[in-house]
Formats: structure tokens, sequence, C-alpha cells
């Protein structure tokens, strides 16, 4: 049972069980009423009752009265000679008493219709203490009578259970039931402050690393756990805030030196070798410092999410400061609105940025000649589709991983694409790859409506 709270019921129910037969055993060994050794003498009025054999075949011996007569089996015999001191007799109801240990059938037989049908009585026999009881024998009903009986557990634990601890089932069975059946329900409310700390620890991530576990209504045996984790989460929030001010603060540091670079290759003809290349690297450069900065912004909350956007407009304003790029690199660029597109929140200086990489990534995988095609759909979804070489299927789920490239040899710091997968986030989406049909890769971005 994986259960706490059926596991905490099943040994509450199994203590009450436990502490009630310890407590009539107690009771036995203290009480004037009833002792062990008169469990003893159950078990061997039991014994003696199964000896009483009847004359239908002959085989048995008869008494004077030829009615019954007493035949101690093997087990009696076997049972009594661990107990030198044991005695017995039985009295069969108007007809006659039955032999049995010598004296205590004669007592038996001076009583005559005196003799009780049970309980126990002191009677002139060396001071001897005789237990009675109604036991149905093969003569019918009768009393047997028993001294000198005495408790061993190999042989008179059965008869505890039988004849005294099932006495415990009406007294004690329906308190028993009851506290089965509401066991799990206050076991259960109990732990109701754990599932709310766990509620409230599932609600903890990236974006509110500022919540806390509830320690208040908790048992005291789990709120250090709980304070433990709570001070974990601060050192978590506090190194994500130094990690993300870093990032933002290196992005802004390097701009400034990535804007003089790129002043100066403005500053250069044209007709320089190389320097088309660099201008290339310089503005995938910026591209990566300018996501890297908008994605800690709004990691920290710095930039609202809360603007309107027109999907289709952004994504024309994108390809148009994409344009000259493309144009140089001998590529082209499409844009297709396929059906209503709807208006989304957001912040369009990140989702401009996602986008551009969508697309500056295409027109690097697009053959010369090529159009990428960037599709804004009526379900907010914004494909950029290339007709490159495309993306193995077991690559697919690792693009977007943070530094992942197929190899060494594949350009790129493999950052982009995690930039990209982080905004969507941020705003709510999903972006995902997909195979280009007749080739090539396609990238989804898509947006909350």
């Amino acid at each position: 049972m994986s259960s706490i709270a059926g596991r905490l019921s099943v040994a509450l129910a199994a203590l009450q069980v436990a502490v009630v037969l310890a407590g009539m055993a107690a009771w036995m060994i203290t009480s004037p009423y009833v002792s062990w050794d008169d469990v003893a003498a159950e078990t061997a009025a039991g014994l003696v009752a199964h000896s009483v054999v009847l004359n239908a075949d002959g085989d048995a011996v008869l008494n004077a009265d030829g009615v019954a007569s007493l035949h101690p089996t093997p087990r009696l015999l076997a049972y009594a000679a661990d107990r030198p001191a044991l005695r017995w007799a039985v009295f069969v109801r108007g007809q006659a008493v039955l032999g049995g240990s010598d004296g205590l059938a004669e007592v038996l037989a001076r009583l005559g219709p005196a003799v009780p049908r049970d309980g126990r009585l002191a009677v002139p026999l060396d001071g001897a203490m005789v237990a009675f009881s109604p036991e149905e024998t093969a003569a019918g009903p009768a009393t047997v009578a028993i001294a000198g009986a005495r408790f061993r557990l190999a042989d008179d634990l059965g008869t505890f259970f039988t004849s005294y601890a099932v006495q415990l089932i009406p007294m004690f069975g329906p308190a028993i039931l009851a506290a089965a059946l509401l066991m799990p329900l206050a076991v259960r409310r109990s732990l109701r402050p754990l599932r709310r700390a766990a509620l409230q620890a599932d609600a903890i991530g990236p974006q509110r690393l500022n919540g806390r576990l509830e320690v208040g209504g908790v048992p005291s045996e789990l709120r250090p756990f709980l304070a433990a984790i709570n001070r974990l989460l601060e050192r978590v929030e506090q190194g994500v805030v130094r990690q993300r001010l870093f990032t933002a603060n290196a992005a802004h540091e390097l701009r400034t030196p990535i804007a003089i670079l790129q002043a100066r290759l403005d500053a250069m003809a044209e007709s320089l070798p190389g320097r088309a290349d660099l201008a290339r690297d310089v503005r995938r450069l910026t591209l990566l410092l300018d996501q890297l900065l908008t994605v800690a912004r709004l990691a920290q909350a710095e930039t609202p999410l809360d603007e309107e956007l027109d999907l289709a407009a952004l994504a024309r304003g994108v390809l148009a400061d994409m344009a000259p790029l493309a144009i140089r690199d001998g590529r082209c660029l499409a844009l297709e609105e396929v059906g209503p597109v709807p208006t989304v929140h957001g912040n369009a200086r990140a989702l401009q940025s996602a986008l551009a990489n969508l697309v500056d990534n295409a027109l690097r995988a697009e053959p010369p000649g090529g159009t990428v095609i960037v599709v804004v759909g009526p379900a907010a979804r914004l494909a950029v589709i290339d007709h490159g070489a495309g993306i193995d299927a077991e690559d697919m789920p690792l693009v977007f991983e943070p530094f992942w490239r197929k190899s060494e040899a594949t350009p790129g710091s493999g950052l982009g694409l995690a930039i990209v997968r982080e905004v969507a986030r941020l705003h709510g989406g999903s972006v995902a790859a997909e195979a280009t049909q007749g080739g090539g890769a396609s990238f989804v971005l898509a947006l909350p409506h």
C-alpha cells in the first residue's frame, strides 16, 4: 500500500486490536473473576467432552447405568500428562455421573441435581476449586467439572481466542469498525496542509520564484522539511536573479563595442574582400545580443506583455528589415496571410526578435535563389519555411537546446533557437520544428489569443 493515509489507517486499526487484546490479557491476570487457569479449564473441558462415548457398537465400556462411559482420548491423556494435578468428571443431566478422576466423580455424585451448570465452586476435595462448564457430548448436554487446570501457552492459546477473545467482537467490534472507516478521513484531513503545500510548490516556476510554501497549519513534524524547502527556494531565486542580471548586463555592455564595430564596417568600402561576411556576422551577433537582453528583461518582468499586436503587421516589419540581407545573399522573402489573423497580446520587441532569428536561420539554410516563406495563420501562428537540407528526425527535439549544434562545423552559437523558445514560453506559447514537404525545415511559433 503506497498511500500514507492507507498505511496509517491500517496501522492504527491493527494497534487498536492489539491494545484490546492486551487489555483483555491484563484484565485476566488481575481480575478475580477470570484467570488464565480458567482458559486451561475450558480447554480441558472440551477434551473431556470428546472423551464421552456411547455403546452404539459394543466397543465402549459401559458405566454402571449402561448409558455411556468416559474413555479418555490420546489428546486428553497427553494434555493431562503435563498437568499432574488435573482432575475431571462428567455429569449427564437426568442420567448419571460418568467416571472420571478419583474423588471428583464421587463429589459430583453426592451433589446430584445440585451440580451447577456453569461457574466455579469450592468442593471438599483437598480444598480444590472446581470449574464447571456446559458441554455438548455424545450422550447429550452435560456438565464437565475440571480441577487443577494449569495454563500452557502452546495448548491453551487457541481456547483463549475462541472462547474469550471472540467475546470482544460484539463489545469492541463496532468501535473498531467505525474507527477503521473514519480514520482514513481523519488522516486525509490531517494531511490536507501537506497537499496544499504540494500545490504551492507546483505553482513555483521560473516566472514565480518568489513563491514560498505555507508552514502554518502543517503538522509540527513536517515544518522543518517545508522550512528547508523555503530556504532552498530562496537560494535558487537569488542565484537566478544574479544570473539574469549578469546576462542582461553582459548583453548591454557588449552592444557598445558591436555598435562601434558596425560603424567601422560601414565606413569601409563595400568592395573590400570579406566585408560582406563580416557585416553578416556582426548583424547576427547584434540580433543575438538583442534577444538575450530582451529575454532577460522579460524574465525579470521589466518588460510588459500586454501590447496589442497585429501578427501580420509584425511579420511585414521584420521581413522589411531582413530584405536587404536576403537580397545580398541571393535569397527571396515571401509573406503569406492565411485567413483572418487574430490579435495577440505580448511584447512587440521580443516577438520581432524571435521572428527575426527564425528568418535569419532560414536564410542561411535556403539554397541560393530560393525563397523563405513566412506564413501568418488564423490561429495566431507564425511559420517560417525554408527549403534547405532540413533537420534529421532524431535532431528535432534537440535543436532548441542551448548551445546545441549538429557538429563543430555548423556555424552559430547554438543559442538563437533556445532564446526563441524562451520568448515563446514567456508569452504562454510554444515553438516547434517540422519537416517541410519536399525538403527543408519549418519552424512554427504558436501564441495564445
